[in-house]
């Protein structure tokens, strides 16, 4: 196996081909015993955990699975997934999915360990608790390459009680170990890569223009955004034509990886958008993200700071100009080129009626990611954004 081991903070990342096989030995190394994997049947049915299976045979180690895991996950998911755990008298976690999947696996290791409702640390709650307690072990295996959850201390529920996104951070929610394996995602259709590759790309894209990032930029975050994002908007529309082909999928799945990194620097309007499409009409987010990314980086470029920050990002890329001006221009180009190649559905596909968008655009502005973009939205702005994804490309 030609595997790629790196310490990055807390977690161990093995990242290449047949990195799931690692499991088992992850699992002792960290000193558990019975693991609960946490997934979705339709991986069980596909056979996605048949290696991480054998890998746990060969170590001797048993194990529980909960696959209830839907889309969209609710925090009573969290609670039967931690019920599951006590009973079956589970000692750490591994998650083998998508972003749904790996939030609730995040949630379900903290949760073992700590107390109260796992609402109570809603970040959009005033007075919201902290973790205090570390989580149970925490084996992060994605299968797309879109959320970077693996090596982000984020996880994002619905709050069923009231009908929005909770988003839930804390260092306490990064992983022991991200076994990163691209071969998982072949064959994954061209929709699907699509959709969580666009995630992955407003990922690097908005840490690069957050509040956050723009008042004191990190030249490690920076290096890693410019990465990330060469390896997506060279890869991603081949990776989505040719679903077999594991070059480009290895490079969609760098770009994915580094994206969840760079999250620790705030993300921005485009998520903030997407995160209300995603708890008002349950629309797919990495399908949210993709119908706003191109529009809200059009947005921005008239920002000074994000001018600014975008002619840098472009010229990393290699795109001509002799402004800040025209590379920021440039690069806004490029992506809306780029996402011109993914036919991704526009927000017309989910909402009939246009006169919703004033309702979905009130609830953007609270939303906290909205809030870390370095050109702050008016209510005006978010309608607009709104209307231009309603349309399409």
């Amino acid at each position: 196996m030609s595997i790629t081991q790196i310490q990055i903070g807390c977690t161990k990342l093995l990242f290449g081909r047949d990195a799931v096989e690692c499991a088992g030995e992850e699992v002792k190394r960290l000193g558990g015993r019975r693991p609960l994997l946490v997934t979705d049947a339709a991986l069980v049915r596909l056979g996605l955990l048949e290696k991480i299976e054998q890998s746990l045979r060969r170590e001797g180690l048993n194990w529980a699975c909960y696959d209830k895991v839907m889309p969209d996950p609710v925090s009573a998911s969290v609670d039967e997934a931690v019920g599951m755990l006590r009973q079956e008298g589970c000692d750490c976690v591994i998650g083998i999915g998508g972003g749904s999947v790996m939030d609730t696996a995040k949630c379900t290791a903290a949760m073992a360990s700590n107390g109260g409702s796992l609402l109570d640390y809603d970040h959009a709650n005033a007075g919201y608790r902290e973790f205090e307690k570390e989580s149970l072990p925490l084996i992060s295996i994605p299968t797309t390459a879109g959320t970077g959850s693996e090596l982000s201390p984020y996880a994002v529920i619905t709050n069923e009680q009231a009908g929005r996104k909770a988003t839930i951070g804390s260092p306490m929610l990064y992983g022991k170990t991200a076994l990163v394996d691209p071969s998982l995602t072949l064959g994954l259709p061209g929709t699907a890569t699509a959709a969580t590759g666009s995630d992955a790309l407003a990922h690097c894209i908005e840490a690069y223009t957050s509040v956050k990032s723009a008042a004191k930029p990190n030249l490690i975050i920076d290096g890693l955004v410019l990465q990330g994002v060469k390896c997506l908007l060279k890869a991603l529309p081949g990776a989505c034509e040719d679903g077999s082909n594991y070059e480009l999928r290895e490079q969609v799945m760098w770009g994915s990886t580094m994206g969840g990194f760079v999250l620790q620097y705030g993300s921005g309007a485009a998520h903030g958008l997407a995160n209300v499409l995603g708890g008002e009409l349950h629309i797919p987010h990495g399908n949210a993200i993709g119908m706003l990314l191109p529009y809200v980086v059009e947005f921005n470029r008239d920002g000074d700071v994000c001018r600014k920050r975008y002619a840098q990002l472009a010229a990393g890329l290699g795109l001509s100009g002799d402004s800040e001006e025209v590379l920021a221009e440039a690069l806004a180009k490029h992506i809306r080129e780029v996402f011109g190649k993914l036919s991704l559905p526009p927000l017309s596909a989910w909402l009939k009626d246009p006169e919703g968008i004033p309702g979905l655009a009130e609830l953007a502005l609270k939303d906290k990611c909205t809030r870390q973009n370095s050109k702050p939205l008016s209510y005006e702005d978010a309608c607009r954004l709104y209307e231009k994804a309603y349309g399409g490309f």
